[in-house]
């Protein structure tokens, strides 16, 4: 046996735990060309049917997109800072935007980048796009949260009673209302 081959059977400590708590790859992926295919259908259909479309000004329409677009550029590094001091901890991220929903980043892309591109495009069919897209997203984090469960147990579970996937409950407001340093991440 060569020294190569040798060196791929032992994988380090490091190693070891990082293939035992891999996340799911590929969801983001996933759910970001179907949220862009639910955009451009929804869109497509704009052009072609006798729709109501929102009448803004351009400075109203690049204003609103705008802001959403940075809400949530702003939440998704916030997300992903937040996301690599817990795996780095080998912890669950529950603090920063995970003190408010489970699934900040893929929240960002369902909630703010749906409303950037319905302002941007004005059009009301994008903005009712997000319901379908929505469903998508639900669907997508099944396997996310089964591995999720499994790798962290109870702590998940308590976890999931207070946080919503991609929408704060009434319970994460609460607790972050009482103890606002669950938001520094």
């Amino acid at each position: 046996m060569s020294w190569n081959s040798s060196a791929k059977q032992r994988p380090s400590p490091n190693n070891q735990w990082m293939a035992a708590n891999r996340p799911t790859t590929g969801i983001g992926f996933i759910g970001v060309a179907a949220a862009i295919a639910i955009w451009t259908f929804c869109l497509y259909l704009q052009r072609r049917l006798p729709l109501p479309q929102m009448h803004l000004s351009p400075g109203w329409r690049w204003g609103v997109s705008l802001l959403f677009f940075a809400d949530g550029l702003g939440t998704f590094i916030w997300s992903a800072i937040t996301l690599v001091k817990a795996n780095r901890e080998k912890r669950l991220a529950s603090s920063g935007p995970y003190a408010l929903v489970r699934h900040p980043m893929y929240g960002t892309v369902l909630w703010s980048g749906t409303a950037a591109v319905a302002f941007f495009f004005q059009s009301w069919l994008v903005l009712l796009g997000v319901l379908p897209l929505h469903l998508v997203w639900i669907w997508l984090v099944q396997k996310e949260e089964q591995e999720l469960l499994q790798r962290f147990g109870d702590t998940y579970l308590e976890y999931i009673e207070v946080t919503g996937q991609f929408l704060p409950r009434m319970a994460s407001l609460k607790k972050v209302a009482q103890d606002p340093s669950d938001t520094d991440g």
